[in-house]
């Protein structure tokens, strides 16, 4: 039977149809290439401008972080920027005409001196380092206070809209809020307006008593599937404790994140055999960090479902996976990856 849900968060009407969908080894069958693809992958090629020995000296590299004398990850000014942080963010509004000229920063962050490597196959020490190379750059940038808003995301995969193999993250300091971010900082002021308590902080409470929808949680860390997931598998990875902005992270939540990351990850490479993902990190610039309406966390999204006429034409979502059941999946999925 087919049930419609809410989602609080972003307040988009999700349809759940079941009956619509492809068993759940259908879609790991229409993954399993991406396995073996992974698997006759290189650790290195000589063309791949991310790979150690290829640093060209036209890269702006903005810093590194190192390990054992060698780069762990590296973060550069991104050569084909679709921003300018060169220019002043001048603003010029008339009536129904409202443009800023197009300053901004736009980074990439090589993840990883591997080639083959992905998040599933980092060790926990790895990722610790990418979230300490995010983190520094998130503080970097909101010192900026012609940036507003600030945007760490990764894409893997073709289907994820990823153009190179080497995995790599990107992060935007922007002199605008996004709509979608809009819409989730308007949804948590009206529900503390109404509640006096935190949407996010009180979806934990309410998820860590049902359980039905965790994956996986650590002293710090929760992974969870959302009440009205907009796509199959689609789970958050959330703090216990409120933070509206990423930037307040401490070294040891940023040990337990990694840990989270490196557990969910494995299990969702495991359970649908390495797919394609984007994730995005939902947190608010520094001169937000104080409103207690908002609670940063992290939405990963894994691209086994295409957009249908439904998700285009009118917004509305349909999930052929429950997130209960996707959630149960993930939970009995080894998290330790093997590759043959």
């Amino acid at each position: 039977m087919s049930v419609f849900r809410k989602n609080v968060i972003t307040n988009d009407w999700v349809i759940f149809a079941p009956n619509r969908a492809k068993r759940p080894h259908d879609f790991k069958s229409d993954e399993k290439d991406n396995v073996a693809i992974l698997a006759e992958r290189p650790a290195y090629r000589d063309n791949c401008p991310f790979c150690p020995g290829n640093e060209k000296t036209e890269d702006t590299e903005i810093f590194r972080i190192d390990r054992a004398g060698k780069w762990a990850v590296r973060v550069l000014e991104n050569k084909f920027s679709s921003v300018d942080r060169r220019i002043p963010p001048h603003r010029r509004t008339e009536h129904l005409r409202n443009e800023i000229d197009g300053f901004g920063v736009h980074d990439v962050i090589i993840d990883n001196p591997r080639h083959n490597g992905t998040i599933a196959l980092f060790s926990r020490e790895e990722i610790t380092d990418l979230l300490t190379a995010y983190r520094r750059r998130y503080i970097e940038l909101i010192a900026d206070t012609n940036i507003k808003h600030i945007v760490v995301f990764k894409n893997q995969g073709l289907k994820a809209g990823g153009s190179l193999e080497h995995p790599h993250s990107q992060v935007y300091g922007l002199p605008v809020i996004p709509f979608e971010a809009n819409i989730r900082l308007r949804e948590g002021e009206r529900y503390y307006d109404l509640n006096g308590n935190c949407l996010m902080c009180d979806i934990l409470r309410k998820e860590r008593q049902e359980r039905e929808r965790i994956v996986y949680e650590n002293d710090r860390f929760v992974c969870l599937m959302p009440y009205a997931d907009l796509s199959p598998y689609h789970f958050w990875i959330v703090p216990r404790t409120h933070a509206a902005s990423f930037s307040t992270i401490d070294d040891t939540s940023i040990v337990s994140m990694a840990d989270c990351m490196k557990t969910v990850f494995g299990k969702m490479f495991n359970h649908l055999h390495n797919p394609d993902f984007n994730y995005v990190m939902q947190s608010l610039a520094r001169y937000e960090r104080e409103e207690d309406h908002f609670h940063w966390y992290v939405s990963v999204i894994p691209q086994v479902k295409q957009k249908g006429g439904l998700e285009y034409a009118g917004g509305l979502f349909v999930n052929t996976v429950l997130p209960e059941t996707a959630a149960e999946e993930l939970r009995k999925a080894p998290d330790t990856v093997v590759i043959q």
